[in-house]
């Protein structure tokens, strides 16, 4: 569809006048309809040459930028070492591409070059050593590229209530909630905490590093996604803690401890006391000669003549039936 042009007064020849909307400088054509008039071809092709110098302009300066992030993002990768596999390629040259193993002291046994230190460095820098050292003595022009087949050098240990606990590997930057996915994520027995613990060196000395984060909070994604792991890092997952009641309640049985839960709070738990319940309960905690054997009147703990007492893990709460 043609742009819209406006028709003014005719010329000395009585001819209609018909000019471009947006400047002066539209032809005079007699007898176009304001339909047919298309824009003169100042206005038409400026915005297209101008629109095309800013995409020029764009490129110029945003590619240079692009390239430096990328740099950068290589230079800060995973860094090599010992017990990873390497895996060399090398263009037209299939004599020296192969998968390289680094070794105890961090050296690859690389063709035609022998031991080559590679520990602590990216694969861009690996690269760029072999190919420097194979120019020097072998090749005029040798393209290579480096890539880690398998990793084995930063190991961290993965504990307690996940599907597959046992030793992984760090791959570049990875976190805690990817390595308890690696680890087949969490057990429906996990408790309420997954604890991190690492050893520290601060002013020369190693010190023990201890956080614990909420596994309700992992789950939903609110935790553990910006938390790096480092190699040697020991993470457990707690078992759900419970107590076991019996006796005159509703629902006698096994349940999962909160933190904090109180003795009225786990009678709840279990539904209440039945009507032929007696107000004293008894706490059995520990075991293995170390018993312990506590009696509360939950009618006192009502009135607030005493206090409601904690329960432990392990608890074992008996309501008796009152005599009357």
């Amino acid at each position: 569809m043609n742009p819209p042009t406006q028709k003014v007064q005719g010329t000395e020849g009585g001819g209609a006048q018909s000019g471009c909307l947006r400047c002066s400088l539209g032809a005079v054509v007699d007898g176009w309809t304001q339909s047919e008039i298309p824009w003169c071809r100042l206005c038409y092709l400026l915005p297209m040459r101008l629109a095309c110098l800013t995409l020029i302009l764009v490129g110029v300066l945003v590619v240079p930028v692009a390239a430096q992030e990328e740099a950068e993002v290589a230079s800060s990768g995973y860094r090599v070492g010992a017990g990873d596999v390497l895996r060399v390629e090398a263009y037209n040259h299939d004599e020296i591409s192969g998968n390289f193993a680094v070794e105890v002291a961090g050296e690859i046994s690389f063709p035609m070059l022998g031991r080559v230190e590679v520990a602590g460095q990216t694969t861009s820098e690996i690269a760029n050593r072999l190919e420097a050292l194979l120019e020097r003595d072998y090749y005029v022009d040798v393209q290579l590229q480096v890539e880690v087949e398998a990793y084995h050098s930063k190991p961290v240990t993965v504990l307690g209530e996940v599907s597959r606990p046992g030793t992984y590997y760090l791959e570049g930057k990875t976190s805690l909630h990817k390595i308890l996915a690696e680890a087949g994520g969490l057990k429906s027995s996990a408790g309420q905490f997954v604890e991190l613990r690492r050893v520290q060196e601060v002013d020369g000395a190693e010190l023990p590093f201890v956080r614990t984060y909420g596994t309700a909070s992992i789950l939903k994604g609110e935790a553990g996604r910006d938390i790096i792991l480092q190699q040697g890092d020991v993470i457990s997952v707690s078992a759900k803690e419970q107590f076991f009641i019996t006796g005159e309640v509703a629902k006698p049985g096994q349940y999962d401890l909160t933190p904090g839960m109180t003795l009225m709070q786990a009678i709840s738990h279990a539904g209440g006391q039945g009507k032929f319940a007696s107000q004293t309960v008894e706490v059995h905690r520990g075991g293995n000669g170390d018993k312990e054997i506590m009696t509360f009147d939950v009618s006192h703990i009502r009135k607030g003549k005493e206090t409601d007492p904690v329960i432990n893990a392990g608890d074992v709460l008996i309501i008796r039936r009152r005599f009357f």
